[in-house]
């Protein structure tokens, strides 16, 4: 009987291992690998992308979209060129809206968590062709444009397309499961190809060439900082061609009022010991009589007189931005003021000038 019985299992495990195996494709799942985060596939492939170069994209957008971004009058300041691509190879990962999904036929299984503003992960094989780069006409006028109305400038702008030939790829198991040629011993599909340790799917191709994914740009010239927000700017104020930053600095105080008038003269004093070192060194030029200029210079030395120096810069002196930190103590809570200030380069001999008055009259008492 046990003889038997061991016969029989022989024989059903003979019998399985001859017959048809699995090629069922593995189920589609999230993209377990991530892209640029500057890199996007375009919803729709064209050749003249220009409509789109220099929009800006929402701040805190993660879903980019060209169509989505926006065209604010600092765009306008934004123009471009073609550079040639060479045909140069290349095998890159991008993010792709859910509206960019859709328009290349990627389904939306493969990533189970996509909808309305979130991205998915695809892979583009491609020869570059050539390139539409973003380039601000005068950057001094762009970056004015910026400082004058920061609510027509956000963090990002759409500064390059790419154009060329080239397939797309949407992932569809991570963890391998087909050759890297694409072809598998079982006979599954040509279309499928591995790579990052995840299977891949094609989904379009684009044998003529075509603009079919951009690159977003970060706008350096954007300044705008979240009300209370205690950003970079409080450890390394932000550069710019168009004047000077400073940053103001209190001590300690119970009232918030307190430390925010502090961390405005801490700011405004330290206006007044660039202007002075402007003006010794001749890089900035007052009308005011000589004695008035060496009164300025000198009253970097004097409390009194630089208080009353900062007092004379604060018409020409604007506060960008503000962060008050709290700190518990045995006493109560304290609050220390930090503050965002700019001094326009063409505002620079004015408030040298009214710095110098303000110190020449404040000695005159």
């Amino acid at each position: 009987m046990r003889l038997q019985l061991a016969l029989l299992s022989l024989v059903t495990l003979a019998t399985a291992s001859c017959g048809p195996k699995n090629t069922k494709m593995p189920e589609a799942v999230g993209p377990s690998i991530v892209a640029p985060q500057n890199l996007f596939l375009r919803n729709a492939f064209d050749t003249d992308p220009s409509l789109y170069i220099g929009r800006f994209v929402a701040d805190g957008e993660t879903s980019v979209d060209e169509s989505s971004a926006m065209p604010l009058t600092c765009s306008s300041m934004i123009t471009h060129k073609t550079i040639g691509g060479g045909g140069v190879m290349y095998d890159e990962l991008f993010n792709a809206s859910t509206e960019a999904s859709a328009s290349v036929g990627i389904p939306m299984v493969a990533n189970v968590e996509a909808g309305a503003g979130r991205t998915s992960v695809v892979r583009v094989k491609y020869t570059l062709a050539e390139k539409m780069v973003a380039v601000p006409e005068d950057p001094a006028a762009f970056e004015a444009c910026c400082k004058q109305a920061p609510d027509q400038c956000t963090d990002l702008y759409i500064g390059e397309f790419i154009s060329g030939t080239g397939e797309v790829y949407y992932e569809v198991s991570a963890g391998g499961g087909v050759s890297g040629g694409g072809i598998t011993p079982q006979g599954i599909a040509a279309d499928l190809d591995v790579k990052h340790g995840t299977t891949w799917k094609r989904s379009v191709q684009f044998p003529n060439p075509v603009y079919f994914a951009f690159k977003t740009t970060k706008n350096q010239w954007n300044a705008t900082v979240a009300e209370g927000g205690c950003g970079d700017w409080t450890d390394s104020p932000p550069k710019s061609s168009q004047g000077e930053y400073f940053v103001g600095l209190s001590r300690s105080h119970a009232a918030e009022a307190d430390a925010r008038k502090e961390a405005l003269t801490s700011g405004r004093e330290q206006v007044v010991r660039y202007l002075a070192e402007s003006i010794q060194t001749g890089s900035v030029e007052i009308a005011t009589t000589t004695g008035a200029t060496d009164g300025l210079i000198t009253s970097i030395d004097s409390e009194s007189l630089l208080q009353s120096a900062a007092e004379g810069v604060a018409k020409l002196v604007k506060d960008e931005s503000w962060c008050v930190e709290e700190e518990a103590t045995p006493g109560g809570t304290l609050r220390v003021a930090k503050v965002l200030m700019f001094l326009p380069k063409e505002d620079e001999a004015a408030a040298g000038q009214a710095a110098a008055e303000a110190v020449d009259a404040s000695d005159a008492e």
